[in-house]
């Protein structure tokens, strides 16, 4: 295990909510705006294919704020999910859904993580509780909006954020990719 992870004893997970960006892929300062943007991180599309597998629902949850910029368009963002979409079906990877917010930080809306809507969204489209609901993230505010929908949360190390200083609700830990923590996430289920 690293820097701390603990899986609570007999865990069973049912559902993995992903951030986007420094989870799947490689973190753009300026942003992913089109699909030529996109490059998958090293391991993204096996840990996806690792906990698909294993009976678990995958979803993104993402913060877009280029679209309430205006700097992108939902259809780029549809082009840019459709992409990763169709990139996973050889890893025989298939994703129940993909949200995102496309809010400004200054909107103050309830879907933008570090709020829990994008969260509980993605746990009422599934059919699954916050018990048996994981999000994995590399920003703090992923960390604070698992907390805050009560479900659990897990941090990599491959995207921009560090991890979370102090104790944080249902936080499990990080790791330092996303094969990482699913393999993790797999030993035990």
């Amino acid at each position: 295990m690293e820097l701390g992870v603990r899986l609570p004893r007999h865990y069973r997970l049912e559902l993995v909510v992903l951030d986007r960006d420094g989870v799947l892929n490689r973190n753009l300062d300026r942003g992913v705006r089109q699909s030529s943007d996109w490059v998958w991180l090293p391991g993204a599309r096996a840990a996806a294919n690792c906990l698909f597998a294993h009976d678990i629902r995958l979803m993104v949850a993402t913060n877009q704020a280029n679209i309430g910029r205006g700097i992108m368009t939902t259809e780029q963002l549809a082009a840019i999910h459709g992409r990763m979409v169709d990139e996973l079906r050889p890893a025989h990877v298939r994703l129940t859904d993909v949200l995102h917010c496309p809010h400004l930080p200054d909107d103050r809306c309830f879907c933008r993580k570090p709020e829990p809507g994008l969260v509980h969204a993605a746990m009422r489209a599934s059919g699954v509780d916050a018990e048996r609901t994981l999000l994995i993230g590399d920003q703090m505010s992923d960390i604070a909006a698992a907390g805050a929908a009560g479900c659990w949360s897990l941090h990599v190390r491959s995207g921009r954020g560090g991890p979370p200083t102090g104790p944080r609700p249902r936080y499990l830990g990080s790791v330092a990719n996303l094969l990482t923590a699913a393999r993790i996430l797999t030993a035990t289920s």
